[in-house]
């Protein structure tokens, strides 16, 4: 049986980046500017998703795919 504690600890992950992406989703530019911070690529890359929102709204996309299969992950029998 696998580490209770690493499980737990996965399905937090996987909240926490589902979350995440929704917001990428619902709202792709506001959240790009909140995160334009940092050194000069990095303020370039969330200028570059604010002006592209719908390649946000993908990349949130992907990231609650994702998200859904960790958690989900979780619950197998073993």
């Amino acid at each position: 049986m696998r580490n209770p504690w690493a499980r737990r600890a996965a399905e937090t992950f996987a909240v926490l980046t589902m979350g995440d992406a929704i917001v990428e989703l619902v709202s792709p530019r506001e959240h790009s500017l909140l995160w334009e911070t940092g050194p000069a690529w990095s303020r370039g890359v969330a200028r570059f998703f604010a002006e592209n929102p719908n390649l946000m709204r993908l990349l949130g996309a992907a990231q609650l795919g994702f998200g859904l299969w960790l958690a989900l992950r979780q619950y197998r029998e073993e």
